[in-house]
């Protein structure tokens, strides 16, 4: 956005207010410049002229967590989330020196899918004695923090380019790997592959797709964006499918808005729960109580938090309940619990505080951001919680008669 077009849209906001309950860092500083109608305000001052760009008036907008909960309220349909986006992008360009170039290292990586499989065979070889060994040479730094959120990393999977069917009613969809999901969610990819075979879908793995250029957007690189969407809309493009399937709700927020998508882009669980199950398809019985963690994505953008709920209640015997305190942000937000810890770790207290008073054996949450974070304060507060995506649940508890699971490349 040019700074008039920020100009003009933040101009839809009337100032009312009744976004400020609904803000997650409003909520944990009580600061009125960390709220939506006070980044408004400073974004106004900022392109009039009327406020100099100081790092210490940019710290309000990167505080932000784009979770876009006051879009959901605000009564004037204000795009809060494009403002943003928008701000960052006129900091970024007015910005210059090394914490630019750095800006730029760290999201161009994300795009490389070659240098995140070769991270993450690093990684797996890596034993956790030598990362704890990291951790205290990086001292309070945000590396020793993205370390702490790596769950157990397993070898890179080499991914089929076709996954066929179980059965003779198929259609043909193509699933989005994402880049983090690559290297910390691949049980949730092959859950979902798993799925959508079970149900008649024939999967596609386009091998040229990269990273959805969400980051890099909310990171104020929208050049960038684009031209990783441009290349996924070639990739996707490639052969007709039924619909391009997303296991990150917070990457199927972001390709939702892609232009001139070649199919309509669905959350697994959303497209799981609009196709007809077979009769012979069936879910085992699960004696759990299970906790919904429904991510910001998933609630505020693509709005289809109810199709969780739907799809794991087909569960005989389970006890689905929601995480109380659902609305409010888990403080992940893109890159913000590596940038923003201690709001980050201030949001995820409340969480861990519902966790300890409705005590489930099982936590699901369908966005990769969400499950790091949740599952890293679990395994530091020493609950004994299973972080799953609804998808793997889902797999791991359906069964069809004389049926295979569709191999995977190891």
């Amino acid at each position: 956005m040019t700074p008039e077009e920020i100009a003009s849209t933040s101009d839809l906001c009337v100032k009312c207010g009744f976004c400020l309950p609904h803000c997650p860092t409003y909520k944990v500083t009580l600061n009125e410049g960390d709220s939506p109608r006070g980044r408004i305000a400073l974004m106004q001052a900022v392109v009039s002229g009327a406020l100099s760009g100081s790092t210490q008036l940019y710290a309000h907008f990167d505080r932000c967590l784009g979770c876009r909960a006051c879009e959901a309220a605000c009564p004037s349909a204000v795009p809060y989330g494009n403002l943003i986006d928008g701000v960052r992008d006129l900091r970024n360009r007015r910005r210059s020196g090394f914490r630019s170039l750095l800006n730029k290292v760290a999201l161009n990586l994300l795009a490389k899918p070659v240098l995140l499989r070769a991270g993450a065979r690093l990684l797996h070889a890596c034993p956790r004695n030598s990362l704890a060994t990291l951790m205290r040479l990086f001292g309070d730094g945000n590396v020793k923090r993205a370390i702490s959120l790596l769950p157990d990393i397993v070898s890179p999977v080499g991914w089929k380019s076709l996954y066929p069917a179980i059965g003779s009613n198929r259609k043909h969809v193509g699933l989005f790997l994402g880049c983090v999901s690559q290297v910390s969610d691949q049980a949730a990819l092959q859950a979902a592959i798993q799925m959508l075979n079970r149900l008649g879908q024939d999967v596609t793995v386009p091998s040229d797709q990269v990273c959805c250029g969400a980051l890099h957007l909310h990171g104020g690189e929208p050049q960038t964006a684009n031209k990783l969407a441009e290349r996924n809309l070639i990739a996707f493009g490639e052969r007709p499918l039924e619909a391009i399937i997303t296991v990150a709700s917070g990457c199927g927020a972001h390709i939702k808005g892609y232009e001139r998508l070649p199919a309509p882009a669905y959350d697994v669980c959303a497209y799981l729960d609009t196709v007809p199950w077979p009769n012979d398809v069936m879910l085992q019985p699960l004696q759990s109580r299970v906790a919904v963690h429904d991510p910001c994505g998933l609630r505020n953008t693509l709005e289809t938090a109810g199709a969780v709920y739907r799809l794991l209640g087909k569960i005989p015997d389970i006890e689905l309940i929601q995480l109380p305190n659902n609305e409010l942000c888990c403080g992940a937000g893109g890159a913000n619990l590596l940038t923003q810890p201690q709001i980050a770790d201030a949001l995820l207290d409340l969480k861990l505080a519902s966790l300890r008073n409705c005590r489930p054996d099982i936590l699901v949450t369908s966005n990769t951001g969400c499950s790091l974070h949740l599952a890293a304060g679990i395994r530091q507060a020493g609950l004994e919680i299973e972080v799953l995506h609804p998808v793997q649940l889902l797999a791991r508890q359906v069964y069809t008669q004389g049926a295979s699971d569709g191999g995977f490349a190891g």
